[in-house]
């Protein structure tokens, strides 16, 4: 997989941190494709193609003869932010403790440089190259998750050499010196994307669940940005409001 960065996807980046930010709202217009391509110096397709996927992936909202706009939450939407301190919350934890064989099936690895948005999510410089790694996981041999992970590549440099396919992410992790231990995590209730739906083997458009979560070291550094689709079928959350 070739992870150099093309123009229209650091400008997804771009547009991606905003809403993250809350620099872009739920609801408001984003600036027009032609004003982007002169704030960013790049052409209007390249914005027009940036746009265009971040409308196939549910962050965008295009309304004819009026402009794009930033998806509002719906009822169908949960988003919360949570801290958990001191406990592994990765799938292969959470389905280890409830008896599931975890295997995996890597779509890509390789390193990432330029992206904004990931060496923001990893607390890194812009200067700084970031290891992605993108799996199907099964439970039981179901399709259970499409996970996209990302690392701080100067804390893991021989990374590129290890079959994920076969070991655990988290045992090189801890092997390294830097488990994941500290998490911040928000769960998001989404649509499906065309590919996420596709790698899930569900429909388009499908409910899924989408962790989130940042994962930080013993001394506090972050070490992983991982986005998982969860497929419902196979996954439940509860809320207990005694502890809000």
């Amino acid at each position: 997989m070739d992870y150099r960065m093309p123009l229209y996807i650091q400008i997804q980046d771009i547009i991606i941190k905003k809403i993250e930010e809350r620099t872009f709202l739920p609801g408001e217009m984003i600036p027009s494709e032609r004003k982007m391509a002169e704030t960013y110096g790049v052409n209007r397709m390249t914005v027009k193609r940036a746009i265009g996927k971040l409308v196939e992936d549910g962050y965008l909202v295009r309304k004819p003869g009026s402009g794009t706009y930033v998806a509002k939450r719906d009822n169908k939407k949960i988003d919360y932010d949570d801290a958990l301190q001191g406990s592994n919350v990765g799938i292969t934890a959470m389905l280890k403790t409830i008896g599931v064989e975890l295997t995996n099936q890597v779509l890509g690895s390789g390193e990432i440089s330029g992206s904004r948005y990931l060496n923001y999510q990893l607390g890194m410089e812009r200067d700084k190259t970031v290891w992605g790694l993108h799996r199907v996981r099964l439970g039981d041999g179901a399709l259970f998750a499409v996970e996209y992970t990302y690392l701080p590549k100067h804390y893991f440099e021989d990374v590129e050499k290890m079959d994920f396919g076969k070991v655990s992410l988290y045992d090189y992790m801890d092997a390294k010196g830097h488990l994941p231990v500290h998490f911040t995590i928000r769960l998001t209730i989404c649509d499906a994307s065309a590919k996420v739906a596709d790698h899930l083997k569900v429909e388009r458009g499908t409910t899924v669940y989408m962790l989130e979560y940042q994962g930080a070291d013993k001394e506090y550094n972050i070490v992983e940005y991982t986005k998982s689709y969860m497929n419902p079928a196979f996954a439940e959350y509860r809320y207990n409001a005694e502890d809000a």
